[in-house]
């Protein structure tokens, strides 16, 4: 009787090797970036189209028929221990031992090593077994998706979801690049913000118009050229009448080409380049392609009236990719950390920079771009200095203002309790 125990736990030890090693390889087909050893290749070649189960499938079932098999292995050694008729205590402890010992090498020491060094042609002799386990599992993964159906009908639609985007397609293959050590942080975040991209406008990225730095067309070049000195820019757009007639921009360039004697007597007029406009709600991924077909640094920015609603450069697009990227003589610090978890950012923080930094994104409906104007949103008219608005789990606490926007505010996780 010993001996067929042994007969048989040598059999079944044989089965769960052999059902763990293609558990592994189907696992392993469906890693997004899998080392292509040759017994991955012969699985995907060759062993899936003769077991007839895809990648996905063939997990579920292999994984069923292996914790059938270690199950049964843990019986025979426990049989194995009480027929040598010792106490009951050290057949319990050698049953422990030996079925611990045989788990780990039929379901993870062989089944890897084999995975390793072998090309996997050995497990043809084995096709109408496993076919068989297919068969025999079939009542089982049935029973298994009905629960699931139940437990998706249970749900009384509350959480049923959409069809994933594109997107969230992404969004799912670079968590799982993260997971498998593909993609480092900066990386992912960098994914993250060519997607992000795609789905903004121009009216996300531009330059607002209470922050563009403009001349007049009929100013002088002395003037410009204070101006340039004061500001820092290479491009300053020209108005005629008022900012919402943009007509063009002047390249320091062309200005200081010419010396004193040149600039005296001529207006920025003169040596002002053409600017086209583009309307705010234009997609940045069509902006972006038509400014590298035509080289173009800068375009006005439009709202629907024809009113000017900012600028838009080059500079703005790419740092919508890669994040903000200082001139020398830009300050060095958006984001002034504050005890007690604190930040104080300028009105102007882009609220896309609140996922990193606090791990808050806003509502879809939310109309606002900056943090300045997320707190005036919520309130519901321009804030004064002092005036709290907490929703979300966030609070904005308005630091400095004036009467038409919000200056600097002060940013911190909260309770989620209205203020």
């Amino acid at each position: 009787m010993i001996v067929l125990l042994l007969l048989a736990l040598a059999a079944l030890s044989l089965v769960v090797v052999v059902v763990s090693f293609i558990h592994l390889l189907c696992r392993e087909s469906l890693r997004i970036k899998a080392r292509e050893l040759p017994s991955l290749e012969f699985y995907k070649g060759t062993l899936q189209e003769k077991t007839g189960l895809d990648a996905e499938d063939g997990a579920l079932t292999f994984s069923l028929v292996r914790h059938f098999g270690l199950v049964a292995l843990a019986i025979l050694a426990m049989a194995l221990t009480l027929m040598a008729q010792r106490p009951l205590w050290r057949a319990v402890i050698e049953a422990f031992v030996l079925s611990s010992f045989l788990m780990l090498s039929t379901s993870y020491v062989a089944p890897r090593f084999l995975y390793r060094h072998t090309g996997g042609y050995w497990m043809l002799p084995f096709v109408p077994v496993l076919r068989l386990f297919v068969l025999c599992s079939r009542p089982m993964t049935a029973m298994l998706d009905f629960i699931q159906s139940l437990a998706d009908l249970g749900d009384n639609g509350l959480d049923h979801e959409e069809t994933p985007t594109a997107e969230e397609h992404i969004e799912a293959l670079i968590e799982a690049g993260k997971e498998e050590g593909i993609l480092e942080e900066t990386d992912s975040r960098l994914i993250q913000s060519v997607v992000a991209f795609g789905d903004k406008t121009v009216r996300e990225v531009m330059t607002p118009r209470p922050s563009i730095v403009a001349v007049s067309a009929d100013c002088s070049l002395e003037e410009l050229r204070a101006l340039v000195i004061n500001e820092q820019y290479s491009r300053i757009p020209v108005y005629s009448g008022s900012i919402d007639n943009l007509i063009g921009f002047a390249h320091v360039r062309d200005m200081f080409e010419l010396d004193a004697q040149q600039r005296a007597g001529r207006n920025v007029h003169s040596i002002m380049r053409p600017m086209r406009c583009v309307p705010e709600t234009k997609p940045v991924t069509d902006l972006l392609r038509e400014m590298q077909r035509d080289s173009v640094h800068m375009v006005g920015v439009v709202d629907e009236y024809g009113n000017t609603a900012g600028i838009a450069t080059m500079e703005d697009l790419v740092e919508e990719i890669i994040g903000e990227v200082r001139d020398e003589h830009e300050p060095g610090v958006d984001v002034v950390p504050e005890p007690g978890g604190a930040y104080l950012v300028a009105g102007s923080f882009d609220l896309d920079n609140l996922k990193h930094l606090l791990d808050f994104s806003p509502e879809e409906e939310t109309e606002a771009t900056t943090v300045g104007g997320l707190v005036t949103e919520w309130l519901g008219h321009v804030p004064k200095p002092g005036e709290c608005a907490d929703r979300h789990g966030i609070r904005l606490e308005v630091v400095e203002s004036d009467d038409r926007r919000v200056e600097r505010v002060r940013i911190r996780k909260s309770n989620g309790q209205p203020v």
